[in-house]
């Protein structure tokens, strides 16, 4: 985990490589993998939150899109403001930041989660062994899909000298397949 520093004057330091860092920085490294935490200088607290919220605004308003920034931070917020163990399981199936989720990740956000009343501690092995079979449920899915679609171009393809197949139509039925494979290694 890279940890960066906050100063009086607002800027972000990496005490690594001694330079300031902006949040375009944070998010190339976040996008990269890389796990942050953020300290103010002043006070020792961990201001990570809070980075994470300008950066991630910083970034989509910098592709222009506010639209989808506000609808994205709205239902955050409205989100957040439910069943966070619910919104947490519907990320998770839905892929997002699936990539990046160890399992002692997991076990530090459920932990949380009991430590805020968002689920008891007895509840936390079948919420997890839940979660997880959901996702196997989907990567089977996707595996079984993926093969279809596969068997589906290979008999165009045997079927090529009675129907003429567009090299175009093939071209985007293998991206298709292969969008589907990038899905389900991220599961």
């Amino acid at each position: 985990m890279k940890v960066l520093k906050r100063y009086a004057n607002r800027r972000l330091y990496d005490p690594e490589t001694s330079k300031t860092i902006t949040l375009e920085d944070v998010a190339e490294m976040i996008i990269a993998g890389e796990e942050i935490k953020v300290i103010d200088n002043m006070s020792g607290q961990d201001i990570t939150p809070k980075i994470l919220g300008q950066t991630f605004l910083k970034v989509s308003l910098g592709q222009r899109n506010e639209e989808f920034s506000n609808y994205m931070l709205s239902a955050l917020i409205r989100e957040t403001g439910k069943d966070i163990s619910a919104l947490f399981g519907r990320l998770v199936l839905g892929g997002i930041g699936l990539a990046y989720l160890t399992k002692e990740k997991m076990d530090r956000i459920l932990q949380s989660m009991v430590a805020l009343g968002e689920l008891r501690l007895e509840e936390v092995k079948s919420y997890r062994e839940d979660l997880l079979t959901h996702l196997a449920q989907r990567a089977s899915e996707n595996s079984e899909q993926i093969q279809e679609d596969l068997k589906k171009v290979g008999r165009e393809l045997e079927e090529g000298g009675e129907k003429e197949l567009a090299v175009e139509d093939l071209s985007e039925k293998i991206r298709k397949i292969a969008e589907r494979v990038k899905e389900s290694e991220s599961l």
